[in-house]
């Protein structure tokens, strides 16, 4: 299992790269279009896409080995659980400043994606003959960008809220929840165990409902409005650009 804790680490530590960010002056507000809104197309499809499709997919092959009705609530429970903490963080009384809402918003975001990316890493190494992850060097510098755009999540409401480098520099280690996270499949996803098969659909989806729906907070009620801030129709155009560069570089990683 060493193989894997060094891949799930590495996954782990590619976000704190978005911290050069600080180095671009003036991107936030000078660029506030462009960078609220490519980062808006990335949640876009990180979210509504990518941690939808677990749920889509996941959705019918759980009905099969459970029932309907047991599939279809642990979709609805991830989703009142994803949007119901997005609504606290937005619209709860804990946090005062708007940039700091997006900010808290965004960590818990990058947390849920990169504990997702941990589950898809130990899928890999289940069984006692797991074929382990590929690595080539197309995929890892996919997998860095893809990993930076994911850090700069949360750089962006960092620099938006005035925080400095080293506060962001403590936020980015939501991204080392791949570590735990690649760890669930070799212990619950065993295919020798009675559970197991629906332990693999279930968790999964589970935690894909819950991202999705804190997604889709956090992208109407925070990166949306910043991007249309700066006024204008570019930030449309650069979320167009954001969602269609996420989209290919998950078609490379995957």
């Amino acid at each position: 299992m060493s193989d894997l804790w060094i891949i799930a680490v590495g996954f782990g530590v590619m976000p704190f790269a978005a911290l050069l960010l600080y180095a671009v002056r003036g991107i936030e507000p000078g660029r506030r279009g462009m960078a609220w809104g490519l980062l808006a197309g990335v949640i876009a499809f990180l979210a509504l896409s990518h941690a939808m499709a677990f749920v889509l997919v996941d959705h019918p092959l759980l009905a099969l080995l459970a029932d309907d009705v047991s599939s279809a609530l642990v979709a609805v429970v991830g989703l009142a659980i994803g949007t119901g903490v997005g609504w606290a963080l937005f619209e709860g009384p804990l946090i005062r400043m708007e940039s700091e809402r997006i900010l808290w918003a965004a960590v818990a975001f990058l947390a849920l994606h990169s504990f997702g990316d941990g589950l898809v890493i130990g899928v890999g190494f289940v069984g006692v003959a797991g074929p382990g992850y590929r690595v080539d060097p197309v995929a890892t510098v996919a997998t860095v960008v893809h990993r930076f755009a994911e850090g700069a999540l949360v750089v962006l409401p960092a620099l938006a809220a005035r925080w400095r480098p080293r506060l962001a520099f403590g936020l980015l280690f939501a991204g080392l929840l791949t570590v735990p996270g690649a760890y669930v499949p070799p212990a619950l996803f065993d295919p020798i165990a009675g559970t197991g098969a629906l332990a693999s659909l279930a968790v999964p989806m589970l935690f894909g409902a819950i991202e999705a729906g804190l997604g889709f907070i956090l992208l109407v009620r925070g990166f949306l409005p910043m991007a249309a801030s700066a006024g204008g129709p570019r930030w449309l155009a650069w979320s167009t650009v954001g969602f269609i560069g996420i989209s290919i570089i998950h078609f490379i990683v995957e």
